[in-house]
């Protein structure tokens, strides 16, 4: 991984037409360019000494810093002296003036422009990187500007540099890294629940009611949404799949995750969708737990109805004594048992009144037999 950083030194004479004020603002910013070529020349190390650096070019291991110098103060122009550019790899490269160079000539490649550029290496600080000084315009007298293409250029160009070249040693920086991202995450959520502990201990925070049901009796989700602004948009993609409020809390969710994991601007969402995400994340969050209270008392209601009537129930109060229990280890008696107790169980099911006449039955057949024999008479 490559961290790069660009600025640049320019006249900027922004709705000025005096002439004097145009060259007083370029006689500042050539005053910045040639400071800056100082600094990165003769940056002083942790000790305070005074270290001349060598200045190399494309062609050059050891260039003149006059002839740069000199070019600077040649300035005639009203917009961009120098561009600024500090390449820092994570990697400390074995070659730094070849990587600058390969990075450089194939970036310049692709912008399809002659890059004209001196630089220097700093080796006095705990993380060595390099400071680059590219002029404004090419050997052939175009235009030079830089953007954040041309910055993740530098980076691929750079990374592929070092995995060529270096590649146990970017291997050992990757694992390095996931180490002390997993690290930050461990020490993350112990700050976290150090924090919760002082809220409970402050009386701050309820360790046994859920803050989110909190959240809902305090402000019913039904009241809450009604004040949500409209969504700036209905979707947006990420990696080349579109997400959408009508997704899953899960997905959305993992997408967060994912996003919050990465290192690089490039894979993570802009501020405006990151936004949104979390916007539909705190709505369907909200919507999960809208009437969870009410929820809660009747799941308890009827956790406890089924208790009474499983306790009440003829099964419940059935005494087994310990002989019986002994016996039902045997395999025999065992099966002899249960087949008695579904039986038992089968008799418990026939209705108490089948086989028995009632007052109605009996009175319906003395009818029907009176009937039946002055039919006989007759």
């Amino acid at each position: 991984m490559i961290v790069i950083r660009h600025s640049y030194i320019s006249v900027r004479p922004k709705g000025v037409k005096n002439g004097a004020a145009v060259k007083a603002a370029r006689t500042l910013a050539i005053g910045a360019a040639l400071g800056h070529i100082k600094y990165i020349q003769h940056r002083a190390g942790k000790d305070k000494e005074e270290k001349r650096r060598d200045v190399f070019t494309e062609r050059e291991d050891s260039a003149d810093p006059k002839v740069l110098r000199e070019i600077v103060k040649d300035y005639s122009g009203r917009s961009v002296v120098v561009h600024k550019l500090t390449l820092a790899p994570e990697v400390r490269p074995n070659n730094p003036e070849e990587f600058t160079r390969e990075v450089l000539s194939q970036v310049g490649a692709e912008k399809g422009v002659d890059l004209q550029w001196w630089a220097v290496v700093h080796r006095n600080t705990e993380h060595h990187h390099i400071h680059v000084v590219v002029l404004p315009k090419d050997a052939n007298g175009r235009q030079v500007r830089f953007d954040k293409n041309d910055y993740q250029l530098m980076k691929k160009f750079g990374d592929d540099y070092l995995e060529r070249t270096q590649y146990a040693d970017c291997r050992s920086a990757e694992l390095q890294r996931e180490y002390k991202q997993k690290e930050l995450q461990k020490q993350r959520q112990k700050d976290y629940e150090r924090q919760r502990q002082e809220r409970i201990m402050n009386g701050e925070e309820l360790p046994y009611l859920h803050k989110k049901i909190v959240r809902e009796q305090l402000e019913p989700y039904s009241e809450w949404i009604k004040k949500q602004p409209p969504d700036s948009k209905k979707s947006f993609e990420y990696n080349g799949e579109k997400y959408s409020k009508d997704d899953k809390l899960e997905r959305l969710q993992g997408l967060r995750e994912s996003i919050r994991n990465k290192t690089k601007k490039e894979d993570r969402l802009s501020k405006e969708d990151y936004k949104l995400l979390d916007k539909w994340i705190e709505t369907k969050d909200r919507a999960q737990f809208s009437g969870e209270l009410h929820r809660q008392f009747n799941n308890a209601e009827q956790a406890a109805v089924t208790a009474h009537k499983r306790a009440n129930s003829p099964s419940a109060c059935r005494y087994v004594h310990p002989m019986q229990q002994q016996m039902m280890k045997n395999p025999v008696m065992g099966l002899f048992f249960t087949v008695a107790s579904l039986a038992a169980e089968v008799v418990r099911s026939i209705p108490l009144t089948e086989g028995q006449q009632t007052d109605e039955d009996r009175n319906n057949k003395k009818k029907k037999d009176k009937d039946r024999d002055l039919d006989n008479m007759g």
